[in-house]
């Protein structure tokens, strides 16, 4: 093996070390986030700068974003985005033939997400809302949670929009999830503990920057015993 491969075999082992602490570190701090990653955290970071995760210049975010779209199954039309941010993601969906009803809980945030959206027209509907507290309105095809609910809370939490997840959905809609990996396989699980929703597809994407995972699940049809143990 020559020095070079050595050297890059040994970048990609501290990388995979590195991400592994840290997402260990994530499992840990998880009950505690949402005393951090609260309300005021976003807005202060939206009001000091646009775009604060470049995902409109990134290529690693662009080809999150490429995947994301590929694991929609064609039949669903409308889309319960969670995290719409400044509306860089929600524009593809509406670019793909979606309608998208967008929460955000920063409200600059979503002022320059219907800048961005406006000629959509009512394709788009945006409102600021506390997913963990507010409950929206209606049954969508798909919801949507890319890079947003290890920010919630913890199990109960977590739980807890799985329930509100389910009862927003149509029968047979489809709880689409996005989060880096190997923390998102956590996450992305205990949404299937309830046998509720059954997985379709699940994917784990290696890249450099940094690996996430892809998960599209089901919404079961209950048989009316499990409908009365609910």
């Amino acid at each position: 093996m020559s020095n070079g491969t050595e050297s890059k075999v040994f970048a990609n082992w501290k990388k995979r070390f590195i991400a592994y602490l840290a997402n260990l570190l994530w499992r840990v701090l998880l009950p505690f986030l949402p005393w951090f990653f609260n309300e005021a955290h976003f807005e202060g970071l939206y009001r000091k700068k646009e775009d604060p995760w470049n995902y409109t210049q990134s290529p690693y975010e662009q080809e999150k974003y490429e995947k994301t779209l590929q694991a929609i199954p064609g039949d669903v039309r409308l889309v319960f985005e969670v995290g719409t941010s400044e509306g860089v993601f929600t524009e593809l969906l509406l670019k793909s033939g979606k309608q998208v009803f967008g929460i955000d809980i920063s409200q600059t945030a979503l002022e320059r997400a219907k800048k961005r959206l406006k000629k959509y027209g009512n394709r788009v509907t945006l409102k600021k809302m506390d997913i963990t507290r507010d409950e929206p309105e209606g049954a969508f095809d798909l919801i949507l949670a890319s890079e947003v609910l290890y920010y919630l809370g913890g199990r109960n939490v977590l739980l807890s929009l799985e329930d509100k997840f389910f009862r927003h959905l149509r029968d047979g809609g489809y709880l689409l999830l996005v989060h880096f990996y190997p923390s998102g396989k956590l996450i992305h699980d205990l949404f299937l503990e309830r046998k509720r929703f059954a997985k379709v597809s699940e994917e784990v994407v290696y890249h450099p920057e940094r690996d996430y995972i892809i998960t599209l699940l089901q919404k079961r049809v209950l048989e009316k015993e499990e409908k009365a143990l609910l």
